[in-house]
């Protein structure tokens, strides 16, 4: 039996009623390398409601993280770029901006990635710079966004470290990075994050690498600071668990395409791809004894999809029609599932 979603009271009827902020349509991200194009995001569509938390899983490699770094417009270039696709933000007062047209080192771009949309980066250790002080950091980031004077960027930051839970902010703005633990470095991040009020949090892997009582309080964290500043969050992570008790809704890749999406009661409860109900079988099950069941075969080689279907060669379900055609998106009320299962003329022929 999966985790139990303890979030399903901020289900489908209430996440709908809510206006749009980020719109994402068709986005395409690639990356050239010696082997040949990569194809880390490929076609991906989805919308971000305001107030929602949203959740981004797959396996490693999927295009998880590209597609964050995409609406960051922080993808390395030359070797990586915005190939196609939108990314339109809805500001406060309805405006749409696309961000996939803006110039990632223009001022708008600079503008937006600060003031309404912050970003908590994977590894804290190598996002925070070794050589300034985490006070400086912040301060830094608060007098280019707010352009107030140092003096009162110095006590904004204070005030922030103390709303993250660090245990003495007055005098641990000062401490330079290597002096704080992996948990505190986590919550610098979500300090500097928050910095500018952004409308727009995306967490890539917020507790990685943090012990289960530190995750717990990073995630406490994270959900009472949405309710205090009103954010969206993009959530990006492995960990079904953290899913279930953070996400409104939920949407799984699989190389570079979206597979399935869906509010996470229905993932978890009624999951319609082979590869979604692959994912939540392999979740270990406090109390019970018996093996895992893991997903056949290894994830292919970007520069190497299969044709047709990318998962058919792991699938246990697989039928003739999916080692050829690409299957289309066929959704089910507020779910949608990109899989022949679904389709009337696959679904005669696997009878057949």
């Amino acid at each position: 039996m999966p985790p139990t979603p303890i979030r399903s009271d901020r289900g489908d009827g209430m996440t709908e009623r809510r206006d749009t902020l980020l719109r994402v349509r068709d986005l395409k991200t690639h990356f050239r390398t010696e082997q040949g194009k990569i194809r880390a995001v490929d076609g991906v569509d989805f919308d971000i409601k305001r107030g929602e938390t949203f959740g981004i899983v797959g396996e490693s490699g999927c295009g998880k993280s590209v597609t964050a770094f995409s609406i960051m417009q922080l993808i390395e270039r030359p070797q990586g770029d915005i190939v196609s696709g939108s990314i339109e933000y809805i500001d406060d007062h309805g405006r749409a901006i696309d961000i996939a047209g803006l110039d990632p080192n223009g001022d708008d771009m600079r503008n937006l990635r600060g003031n309404d949309i912050g970003m908590i980066f994977q590894e804290p250790m190598t996002s925070l710079n070794p050589i300034y002080s985490i006070g400086n950091q912040i301060i830094e980031a608060i007098v280019l966004h707010q352009r107030v004077s140092k003096t009162e960027a110095r006590k904004r930051a204070i005030e922030l470290l103390d709303r993250v839970g660090l245990s003495d902010p007055q005098s641990q703005i000062d401490d330079y990075p290597h002096q704080l633990s992996g948990g505190m470095r986590q919550r610098v991040m979500i300090a500097m994050a928050l910095s500018c009020n952004p409308r727009l949090l995306i967490a890539d892997e917020p507790t990685t690498a943090l012990d289960v009582t530190v995750e717990a309080q990073i995630l406490d964290l994270m959900r009472d600071l949405q309710d205090e500043f009103d954010m969206s969050i993009i959530l990006i992570t492995h960990n079904l668990g953290v899913v279930a008790e953070m996400c409104d809704r939920v949407m799984v890749m699989y190389l570079g395409k979206v597979i399935e999406e869906g509010s996470t009661v229905d993932i978890f409860y009624n999951p319609r791809h082979p590869y979604t109900r692959g994912l939540l079988a392999s979740i270990p099950q406090i109390g019970l004894s018996a093996r895992l069941t893991p997903i056949e075969g290894a994830v292919p080689m970007m520069q190497d999809i299969p044709q047709g279907c990318a998962f058919a060669p792991r699938c246990p379900e697989a039928m003739p029609i999916c080692q050829n055609d690409p299957p289309m998106f066929y959704p089910s009320a507020a779910q949608r599932a990109k899989c022949w299962l679904y389709s009337d003329e696959a679904l005669t022929q696997h009878v057949e």
